[in-house]
């Protein structure tokens, strides 16, 4: 089994990267905060950890540090067990509205006020992201399924739990991959998302379903 990599996020506006473990060392480049760093490397006392970002590799302290939980090369993610407790959730038909839907939308920045107070707002992304930040992660914050493509980096080999971005007609869709299946000449993908029918009805819904493997347009992990 591969050692579990230890992955932290920067709780503050600017970690220096230092070309030693120390303090006087000389600064090579700070990461961001929110970034989500892999340790390579962590000195005896456990004070620092040897990172790369880029092509920039150092040390930093892990007192600005806080850990992140999972290990995305088994598929260990934590939003999953999140994501899995909202299964079910539901629009409420007619002028009535899920909170718990328009809570998702309190994670995109992109939409009006008219349209986070409607369950009937496409919801997938904001499902996602509200799934990714309670997990501590930093979303993409935008209602639209295409932001995903450029958060975090792509795979090409899925693991359960990455986040799958799929082309639709009338815009796109995005959830958590679970698995996929054969059915004639298609490969189907089976997705736990927002915002997909229930049912054989249009009222959206957190649940399985599964999504042509031709729509695919990426695979994303932290």
């Amino acid at each position: 089994m591969s050692p579990e990599i230890e992955r932290y996020r920067v709780n503050t506006v600017a970690l220096n990267i230092r070309a030693e473990p120390s303090t006087t060392s000389e600064i090579l480049g700070h990461a961001i905060k929110d970034q989500v760093i892999e340790s390579l490397e962590e000195t005896p006392d456990g004070e620092w950890i040897r990172h790369k970002e880029n092509s920039l590799e150092g040390w930093s302290t892990k007192k600005y540090l806080s850990r992140v939980a999972g290990n995305a090369l088994n598929g260990d993610f934590p939003w999953m067990a999140i994501a899995d407790k909202e299964y079910g959730v539901i629009e409420f038909p007619g002028d009535e509205h899920n909170p718990r839907i328009l809570e998702y939308f309190g994670t995109v920045k992109n939409i009006g006020s008219r349209w986070r107070v409607q369950d009937e707002t496409p919801w997938c992304s904001a499902f996602v992201n509200w799934c990714v930040e309670e997990a501590g992660y930093v979303g993409t914050k935008s209602a639209l399924s295409a932001s995903w493509l450029s958060w975090g980096k792509e795979i090409n080999n899925p693991v359960k739990g990455c986040i799958a971005v799929f082309s639709r007609e009338g815009g796109g869709h995005v959830g958590f991959y679970i698995d996929e299946t054969v059915a004639g000449k298609e490969t189907f993908i089976r997705i736990l998302g927002g915002n997909q029918d229930h049912g054989e009805t249009d009222i959206g819904a957190v649940n399985l379903k599964f999504y042509p493997k031709s729509k695919l347009l990426g695979y994303r992990v932290p």
